[in-house]
C-alpha cells in the first residue's frame, strides 16, 4: 500500500520508503474510514532514519524489545484506535530461515540447509539474524544462494514453507498474526 513515487508515465511504485512523512502520508487517509483497520508490515531492517524512536531503538539491546518499542511509538504517532502496527524484525526474509530444507530445495544447492541452520543457531531464531549492512537476512541469504530475487523467490519460498512453519519458529510474526485473528473472533 505504501506508495515511494509516483511514475512519470502514470501509476505508482510501491516498496521501500524513504522517510516518515512518506509513511504518514500514505497511512493517514485509511484511518479514515471508521470501520476498517490498518495494520503495516515494513522492515524493521532499512527503516528512514526519521522514523519515530530508531535512533534509540539502534542501540544495544534486545530486538525483540527494541521493535516493540518502535511500534509502540508508530501507534502513538498515528493516534487511531484501529491502526495495528507492525515491523518485521529484522525484515521479510528472516521468516525464510524458518525452514532452510525448503530453501534448499528450492534453489538445489546441496549443503544450503545447513548454512542456513548455522545462522540461525548462531542468532538464536530466525527474528533474531543481524541487523548490520552485510548480515541482515537478505544480505545472508544473497551470499549463500547467490541468485535470490526477493520479489519472486521471496514470495515463492514464503507459499513453501507455509504460514504454520513460520510462525512455529517466528514468535514475533506469530503474536502480530494473533492479534489480526483475535479482530475476526479467533484463529483461521
Amino acid at each position: 500500500m505504501l506508495w515511494t513515487k509516483r511514475l512519470p508515465r502514470g501509476g505508482v511504485f510501491r516498496g521501500g520508503v524513504s522517510n516518515w512523512n512518506q509513511i504518514r502520508r500514505n497511512l493517514l487517509p485509511l484511518t479514515r474510514d471508521g470501520d476498517a483497520w490498518v495494520s503495516t508490515l515494513p522492515d524493521f531492517y532499512g527503516l528512514p532514519e526519521d522514523f519515530p524512536g530508531l535512533p534509540e531503538a539502534l542501540g544495544a539491546g534486545d530486538p525483540c524489545e527494541k521493535v516493540a518499542g518502535l511500534q509502540e511509538r508508530f501507534a502513538a504517532e498515528l493516534n487511531h484506535q484501529r491502526f495495528i502496527p507492525f515491523l518485521a524484525l529484522h525484515e521479510f526474509e528472516a521468516w525464510l530461515f524458518s525452514a532452510p530444507d525448503a530453501v534448499e530445495a528450492h534453489f538445489g544447492k546441496a549443503h544450503l540447509a545447513d548454512r542456513l541452520r548455522a545462522v540461525v543457531q548462531q542468532a538464536g531464531a530466525p527474528e533474531l539474524i543481524n541487523h548490520g549492512a552485510d548480515t541482515h537476512p537478505k544480505a545472508r541469504l544473497q551470499s549463500v544462494v547467490g541468485g535470490y530475487k526477493e520479489t519472486s523467490d521471496g514470495p515463492t519460498l514464503l507459499e513453501k514453507i507455509g504460514v504454520a512453519a513460520v510462525r512455529a519458529a517466528c514468535p514475533h510474526f506469530d503474536g502480530w498474526l494473533s492479534r489480526l485473528e483475535a479482530l475476526g473472533g479467533g484463529a483461521a
